[in-house]
């Protein structure tokens, strides 16, 4: 017998009259009730009846010993003894179709044909129409505003705690009697746990072939086998290679993604990807249904960049559970609209998971600028070991330059010898003896200098016919300095003249010998 069978016929006897959603409805003869049977008839007696399928309650008060029941046995308040179910107040030990109906004191018992199965009826319309929840956002106004279950100074405090569930999003406001709570949800408009975050827009485009794949696993359960998932699903695209590009935990608990793509070689060699679309489609196609249920893929997502209107579309719907002027307020400061939109986090678990991201990604990103201090570091003490290099470089270069130099005057001496100075050579020799003339006048440079010295060794406070005004410290310290650095210059302008007149005092004693 073959279960949930839409409208399967019958061996014998009479045939079933509907031919839709009759689970598993065979018979061998007699009367076949060929769809679902919520009960049958009060007091039946009738020793053919065959009752197949799913049968919610049987006779009220039946004593039919040959009552058989077969299908899928779903079968609730059924038994050989006729208890009578879903009965308020019922007698469960009476076997004579005599039972009780409502809970009145003193009510006699009646059959089950009488007119208390119409006034239990009535109750039990009255009763069902008594606990109508009202509107939602009006039971949600009375449960925070104005409760009466106590009708006294109670329920302050149940408004206050009614309050309290509302901003925290979690738990159950009572408001009246004989009515149902009201569930306090995250997304209810009084929760205090709403945020608006960013997010990068996704930059995926249908040509890049990325899809995500949701597993039902842990990563520490799928990675290791993560060659044994490509080798699966290369035979389902025909032998196309399966590329995994990345592996990471999923949002959910003990759920991980898997983004891929896949990629076949062309006859000149090259690499093709296909379509994220293409692919998605493929893979959630009915033939490819068991091998996805083997892999535990509970999900295939095509990773595609949001279209104008898409991203249009979100930006002017406010997301679940937040104030449209919140909203507004997130867009308008939002840091970069054409790199990120606008993300809500509704309920304290959404904010500590995202306060818990923030904290990885900030250690991340201290991780990152330790290891670029770490190189700034080593770079700075590259470049002085280079600028000691250098330095050193540079003092090679300049004794190589004197020496070369040096030379080059030997040379030129040694060339020129017993050659007489002609007229360049012989204005030059005259113009460095009056340099030299003025440097060692008392009147001129070293004279003004030596008295700039004086000056400046002798303090105002020393003696009372001192000057009255005296140069301020750093200033005196920068003046020392720059006339520390001209007497430098004076000296080293004497030694080269010095020099060079002692070379040509050697010439014109050397071209006298030799006439």
């Amino acid at each position: 017998m073959s279960n949930f069978s839409f409208g399967t016929p019958s061996a014998a006897g009479s045939s079933t009259g509907s031919g839709g959603f009759s689970f598993g409805g065979t018979s061998t003869g007699g009367i076949t009730s060929g769809s679902t049977a919520f009960g049958s008839a009060f007091g039946a007696t009738n020793p053919a009846v065959t009752s197949s399928g799913t049968a919610f309650g049987s006779a009220f008060g039946a004593t039919n010993p040959a009552v058989t029941n077969s299908g899928t046995g779903f079968n609730f308040g059924t038994s050989q003894q006729a208890k009578p179910a879903c009965g308020f107040g019922t007698s469960t030990g009476n076997t004579s179709g005599t039972f009780f109906i409502g809970s009145g004191f003193g009510r006699k018992p009646t059959s089950g044909f009488g007119t208390q199965t119409t006034d239990g009826s009535q109750q039990l319309q009255l009763q069902q129409a008594a606990v109508v929840q009202p509107d939602p956002s009006l039971a949600l106004h009375l449960a925070i505003c104005t409760p009466s279950v106590f009708n006294n100074e109670n329920d302050e405090v149940l408004r206050k705690w009614n309050q309290l569930q509302a901003f925290w999003g979690a738990g159950k406001g009572y408001y009246a009697p004989n009515m149902p709570p009201v569930e306090f949800t995250p997304e209810n408009p009084y929760c205090r746990f709403k945020v608006v975050c960013y997010a990068r827009i996704p930059n995926y485009r249908n040509e890049n072939g990325i899809v995500q794949i949701i597993i039902g696993k842990p990563p520490s359960e799928v990675k290791p086998h993560k060659q044994q998932i490509v080798s699966t699903l290369t035979p389902m695209f025909g032998g196309a290679e399966v590329v995994v590009d990345e592996i990471f935990a999923a949002e959910v608990p003990d759920k991980t993604n898997i983004r891929l793509y896949v990629q076949q070689t062309l006859p000149n060699g090259e690499k093709q990807r296909a379509a994220a679309a293409d692919v998605s489609r493929y893979m959630m196609g009915p033939i490819n249904t068991q091998t996805l249920k083997n892999l535990c893929i509970q999900d295939v997502i095509p990773l595609l960049m949001l279209t104008e209107t898409q991203l249009k579309e979100y930006l002017d719907t406010p997301q679940r559970g937040i104030d449209p002027a919140l909203w507004e307020q997130g867009k308008r400061e939002n840091p970069d609209p054409k790199k990120y939109f606008p993300v809500v986090k509704v309920g304290f678990q959404e904010l500590q998971k995202q306060f818990k991201y923030q904290e990885e990604h900030a250690k991340n990103l201290q991780a990152s600028m330790n290891n670029i201090m770490d190189e700034i570091t080593q770079l700075r003490h590259k470049q002085i070991l280079v600028k000691a290099a250098i330095q050193n470089a540079k003092w090679k270069q300049a004794n190589l330059t004197r020496r070369v130099l040096k030379l080059v005057s030997a040379q030129e001496v040694e060339r020129k010898r017993g050659v007489p100075l002609d007229q360049t050579e012989e204005q030059i020799r005259m113009r460095l003896e009056d340099l030299y003339m003025q440097l060692m006048q008392p009147t001129q440079y070293r004279g003004c200098l030596n008295e700039l010295m004086a000056q400046m060794s002798v303090k105002p406070g020393n003696s009372r016919s001192g000057p009255r005004y005296g140069l301020v410290g750093d200033k005196e310290k920068e003046v020392a300095q720059y006339v520390a650095w001209q007497h430098d210059a004076l000296q080293a302008v004497v030694g080269v003249l010095k020099e060079d007149i002692q070379t040509v005092d050697n010439m014109m004693e050397e071209i006298q010998r030799k006439s």
